[in-house]
């Protein structure tokens, strides 16, 4: 290994700089300058520091603004410049005069990092709509299930109507049998009255027509009712069926929804970890 400066303390950092290439994994560029001038290179392969050894530290950069200021200076240098986003340290070195001798300079590659820092929120972006997507769903299944509680509701007014039309039926029913005898006791009568009674007997006929008729309407009614009573039924239990579908679909949706914050929070942290980098 050649010697770069009869300083101690830049020569140590020359004699470490092969272990800190390797400890960088091939992402970042090393120098060692003095006060004026670059002493040693060594360029990792996607980061090239602009210079060779003896060329003269340019003024106004962070290398010349370290050694003036005897401070660390730290810069995010934009992939236009280079070709390559990386950070760039400028590090004063001094000797125990508290003097500054030098610098050491590092470029640590950033495209590992903004890779991470791009997945992580496109991670973040897409965590988003599809939680906005949940919610949508969650809050559409809430409608619906409210909207079948509503109808459930008005099923159990429309079974209990139905109910009511049963006494109505029985009334009705009661009317046409006592029509019915009042009917037979007018033909009786008509009977014994003899010619007298044929008038009679015409309307004692008509009154028991008219029972007979209506005995067959109610039938008829009773049946139809009995049907409507049957469908009501079956409609309570679908829609009731569809609620407990809807409810359990509506938790499912709510866990899905824990889930995605707590992934995005992780995708915070993990961009928060890469910013770091």
């Amino acid at each position: 290994m050649l010697k770069i400066s009869e300083n101690e303390v830049l020569e140590a950092f020359n004699r470490i700089l092969p272990y800190l290439m390797v400890l960088f994994d091939d992402e970042a560029s090393f120098a060692i300058t003095d006060e004026d001038k670059y002493l040693l290179i060594e360029n990792c392969s996607n980061l090239h520091i602009r210079g060779k050894v003896g060329d003269i530290i340019p003024n106004g950069g962070a290398i010349h603004k370290a050694i003036s200021s005897g401070r660390t200076v730290i810069m995010d240098v934009p992939k236009e410049v280079y070709g390559v986003p990386f950070k760039s340290y400028a590090i004063p070195i001094k000797n125990d005069n508290n003097k500054v001798i030098g610098s050491i300079v590092v470029g640590k590659s950033l495209e590992k990092r903004n890779k991470v820092l791009s997945t992580s929120e496109a991670v973040a972006a897409s965590l988003e709509q599809i939680s906005a997507s949940i919610q949508s769903l969650t809050e559409g299944v809430q409608k619906v299930v409210n909207s079948n509680s509503e109808i459930l509701s008005e099923v159990k007014v429309a079974k209990e109507s139905t109910k009511g039309t049963d006494e109505i039926l029985r009334f009705v029913e009661n009317v046409s049998h006592q029509t019915n005898l009042l009917g037979i006791n007018a033909a009786i009568e008509a009977a014994r009255a003899g010619d007298l009674g044929k008038g009679f007997g015409v309307v004692a006929q008509e009154i028991r027509k008219l029972s007979a008729s209506s005995s067959e309407s109610i039938k008829k009614i009773n049946g139809v009712l009995t049907k409507i009573e049957g469908s009501v039924g079956k409609i309570s239990t679908k829609v009731s069926d569809t609620s407990t579908i809807f409810e359990s679909q509506a938790a499912a949706f709510e866990e899905i929804s824990a889930s995605i914050q707590e992934l995005s929070a992780n995708a915070s942290v993990l961009d928060q970890l890469a910013r770091k980098l």
